[in-house]
């Protein structure tokens, strides 16, 4: 009996125990199950959008409404409110803080208990603060099924380590939804929703206005109108500058035949566009009169930055030249801009105007050109202007002409190269490198980050802005930077996809098949659960990203199928087997993001499988196999090994896409052994 009372005793201690550990686990939360969105009716257009954007997505996780007010007073004490900007916090009886030395974008982020309800206090001292401090907010909700938390206390006092945090795309024309030249209106706005939910706050938009010709068809003015009210969305609903990318001087003479400028081709020199000399009188006028077409409906950007060259340019062409071009852009954008005089002009220092700078873009007497350049700017070019720098060594160039608080650095290919394999780059050396090149100036205005395939570059492009946001998440390592990503994209699934990211660089084949098999599962069910604070705006569908992963994890599979079956004793059968399966992923692939049209650009048709000596081992083994029990290998026994590979592959794709993108290179490589 004295044993079952002090088992009793004891079962009732540790049920008291678990009782209080319970309460203690639900006192480090704030449930925002109940919550109510304030936001002040003097707030900005982008404020009052993000309140109910925060509205919608509490609504996403609890299945029911979340109301968005304009003041306390309606709304029980029992409801928790989610208080943004400094005048609807205050009000609301929100101890803020110190808020000086916030600037333009920072923001205070504090949770209190006041008057029996709970305050969440969401304030910048400017509106773009309380912006970004929206989606700084929408990045710390989790979920405990259909009920929203954050964690306890909030208390957090931040802002970024770099002013401006610009964006740019720019590409070939693959597939829907891959290249962005495709996409729609509605696809440009989650766009924008996407880069702002990172706290991007410069869009740097090319509409190609180089491949429209004069007089506007019907097609290309719907185009540009679209263009106009993307640019709109962007800078009313999410705070955001915009910039438009132009070539200095080339135009279009014809349309190539393609009447949707999205599809249209370029470049076609001659036949559909041509490089102005700036200095005939005609060919400038003509250079203005496409200019006028553009700012005609394109009225809205706050800046307009011309690339020196690439495309354009015109060899020989003095600076002055080059600021004839940017003053006539200037009165015509005076004219017909709403900004009018506030209407940015930016120079994109690329390969330099005239004619490349000595070294392309390295040595002294690149940074000399660039100089030279910049003078030129502050002597004949009326504020405001401002500059990309296209290569580093510009960099020493603003800094030695007391110009960096005006210098936006822009490292193409730190992200992606352009054009490359449409493939996730992993790998965070490259932004790591530029941010410390960036580091090494601190007076620079801004950095940007480029897309050539935005839908399967998130890695990079999430560390990058996270570091320009804090450097100290540079520090972060691959995998932590792939989960953090994961549970901003799937948070149901934050492990699976984390591992999917990595699996990506795995070299072992069983443990990609076991992720991959995982992924499959899930992507069958047709949903992959909450959405994320970056999630909820995948475009053309939720899931897109876990199938990009999917197909992309079936090439590594079936690449370390390739060399790990090599590496036995595979006879001629097997190891046909495993090419055949190797080219079939990446076939399908090529198919699927339109990769496999990109072979007629000659330029590019370099292999398109992943190098790198496992594989240059694989091949020297395979050519071992063929010659095996012979004195020597001839070309018609290699012709004997791919020629039924070739065959099966040809009813599934295009002759040129199977033989210049898969046979022909790997062949040869085999042949030569690597």
């Amino acid at each position: 009996m004295r044993l079952f009372k002090d088992l009793l005793a004891i079962s009732l201690l540790l049920v008291g125990i678990l009782h209080m550990a319970g309460q203690t686990a639900h006192a480090q939360r704030i449930s925002l199950d109940n919550a109510v969105v304030l936001v002040d009716a003097s707030e900005p257009s982008y404020v009052q959008y993000g309140a109910k954007d925060l509205a919608s997505y509490l609504g996403q996780i609890t299945g029911k409404p979340v109301p968005v007010g304009a003041s306390v007073a309606p709304f029980r004490k029992s409801q928790t409110v989610v208080a943004l900007g400094e005048k609807m916090a205050r009000a609301a009886g929100a101890d803020l803080g110190a808020m000086d030395g916030l600037g333009e974008e920072g923001a205070v982020l504090r949770s209190a208990e006041k008057a029996g309800r709970t305050i969440i206090a969401v304030a910048g001292t400017n509106p773009h603060g309380t912006n970004a401090g929206i989606a700084t907010l929408l990045q710390k909700i989790r979920a405990d099924g259909k009920t929203p938390y954050l964690a306890a206390p909030l208390d957090l006092r931040e802002k970024p380590d770099i002013a401006v945090r610009g964006l740019h795309l720019n590409g070939w024309p693959l597939k829907y939804p891959y290249a962005f030249r495709a996409w729609k209106e509605q696809d440009w706005k989650r766009f924008v929703d996407i880069a702002w939910a990172q706290r991007i706050n410069l869009f740097y938009l090319w509409p190609f206005m180089e491949i429209i010709p004069l007089p506007l068809s019907a097609e290309d003015e719907a185009y540009l109108q679209e263009v106009q009210r993307v640019i709109e969305y962007a800078q009313k609903q999410r705070g955001m500058e915009v910039w438009i990318m132009q070539s200095a001087n080339r135009i279009a003479v014809s349309d190539c035949k393609v009447k949707d400028p999205r599809y249209r081709t370029y470049w076609v020199p001659e036949e559909c566009q041509q490089d102005m000399n700036p200095a005939d009188p005609q060919q400038f006028a003509n250079i203005l009169t496409h200019f006028e077409a553009l700012y005609k409906i394109v009225n809205n950007a706050d800046g307009f930055c011309f690339i020196d060259s690439d495309p354009g340019g015109w060899p020989g062409s003095p600076l002055s030249d080059q600021t004839k071009i940017f003053n006539g852009a200037r009165k015509l954008l005076n004219r017909h801009n709403i900004h009018g005089e506030k209407t940015k002009l930016i120079d994109w220092m690329w390969l330099g105007w005239g004619g490349h700078p000595t070294g392309e873009g390295s040595g002294k007497d690149a940074v000399a050109f660039m100089e030279s350049t910049i003078r030129n700017f502050k002597e004949n070019l009326a504020e405001p202007w401002e500059l990309i720098s296209g290569m580093a060594p510009y960099l020493q160039s603003a800094k030695n002409q007391n110009v960096l608080n005006k210098t936006i650095y822009l490292q193409y290919g730190a992200i992606e190269n352009e054009p490359a394999f449409p493939a996730t780059n992993l790998g965070m050396q490259p932004v790591r490198e530029m941010f410390e090149k960036a580091a090494e100036y601190p007076a620079l205005r801004g950095v940007m980050g480029n897309n050539e395939l935005m839908s399967l570059q998130f890695p990079r492009t999430y560390y990058f802005f996270n570091t320009a946001w804090d450097y100290e998440y540079r520090k972060r390592s691959e995998p932590e930077v792939l989960d953090d990503l994961a549970g901003q994209l799937y948070p149901d699934h934050q492990a699976l996809i984390g591992e999917a990211f990595g699996a990506l660089r795995e070299s072992d084949p069983k443990t990609i098949d076991s992720v991959l098999a995982n992924l499959q599962k899930l992507i069958a069910t047709g949903s992959a659960g909450r959405p994320g604070a970056i999630g909820r705006f995948l475009f053309p569908e939720p899931l897109a990203v876990a199938k990009n992963l999917e197909l992309q994890l079936e090439i590594r599979a079936s690449r370390q199928a390739l060399i790990a079956g090599m590496q036995g004793q595979p006879d001629l059968r097997e190891s046909s087997r495993l090419v055949e399966d190797y080219f079939d992923k990446l076939l399908a692939w090529n198919q699927e993001t339109g990769w496999d049209k990109m072979i007629d650009i000659t330029i590019w048709r370099s292999p398109i499988y992943e190098e790198g000596k496992d594989l240059t081992q694989a091949m020297s083994r395979l050519k071992k196999i063929l010659a095996e029990g012979r004195p020597y290998t001839s070309y018609s026994q290699f012709e004997d090994f791919f020629m039924p590979i070739r065959e099966k592959l040809l009813k599934k794709y295009g002759k040129d896409s199977v033989m210049i993108g898969c046979i022909d290179p790997f062949r040869l490589a085999v042949m030569q052994g690597w």
